[in-house]
């Protein structure tokens, strides 16, 4: 699987539609971030440190995490600002890289401003094959499937016949980029199959909860359960290959700011704290 191939995946599923680390925990994409307050912009930056920044999808200029992340970098004056999701460029104006890249392009805009370089978080080629070592396929595909129903659900407000007919066609394509799942998940009838199997009592496979897909909120279900054992296997690869070498350039002096959604977060404290370790 290769970077282009999981553009495809999303370009058509939504075509129909050792330092201190800071952890800024974030809530359901449901509600706002309210991971900023004046408290923490009084905070000075400091040297060696990698702060993480909580943000929900929105490409609404008025959403307050857009100014909160504008203080956050003025406030920790990064050295380094780690964005994910691949770079796509922004537009002319603050208001129009929001409406048109969302919190990405916006990141990068305000690190151009800053003369601030920037970095992509997320790996997802490594992170697949990593999760192909730890996970069935069964459960590696129905992963992805259900990660990317809930986000074109949340971002186009689709119905669930809109959803489903999506659905179809993404797994009609689906060994273009989950290589090695060929053999399982044929349709969406063996995805809701699946679901119940791995997920019993959960509702429906295209009304998955936001705590599947958030690594730190493995802990509230039951071990060996569907989703923990997902979220243990992503956590374990992002310590290793993600948080850590980050954690080791802080440790060098770097000031990093992380600006990252809940399921690329580290592993936090209660929802709207800050802790710092």
């Amino acid at each position: 699987m290769n970077a282009s191939s999981l553009f495809f995946a999303a370009a058509l599923f939504f075509s129909f539609g050792a330092s201190a680390q800071t952890f800024v925990a974030v809530p359901d994409e449901q509600e706002l971030v309210g991971s900023y307050s004046a408290a923490q912009a009084a905070r000075p930056a400091s040297a060696g440190s990698v702060n993480y920044f909580g943000v929900v999808t929105s490409h609404d200029a008025s959403n307050e995490q857009f100014g909160q992340l504008r203080r956050a970098i003025e406030t920790f004056q990064p050295t380094l600002i780690v964005v994910e999701k691949p770079d796509l460029g922004f537009a002319a104006t603050e208001t129009a890289t929001i409406a048109a890249k969302g919190v990405p392009g916006y990141t990068r805009l305000l690190a151009q401003q800053h003369n601030v370089p920037t970095e992509r978080l997320d790996n997802p080629e490594a992170e697949y094959a990593y999760l192909q070592t730890k996970l069935p396929a069964e459960q590696l595909k129905l992963y992805y499937l259900l990660r990317e129903a809930r986000r074109f659900r949340q971002n186009t407000g689709a119905s669930k016949a809109l959803t489903v007919k999506a659905m179809r066609q993404l797994i009609a394509q689906s060994a273009t980029f989950l290589p090695g799942t060929e053999n399982t998940i044929k349709s969406v009838e063996e995805l809701a199959a699946a679901f119940q199997k791995n997920c019993p009592g959960a509702g429906q496979w295209y009304e998955a909860p936001a705590t599947y897909f958030c690594p730190q909120a493995a802990g509230l279900y039951p071990i060996g359960s569907f989703s923990r054992t997902v979220n243990d296997a992503i956590t374990e690869y992002r310590e290793r290959y993600v948080y850590a070498p980050l954690a080791a350039r802080a440790a060098a002096g770097e000031r990093i700011l992380v600006v990252a959604s809940c399921d690329q977060l580290p592993a936090a404290p209660a929802i709207g704290t800050v802790a710092v370790k």
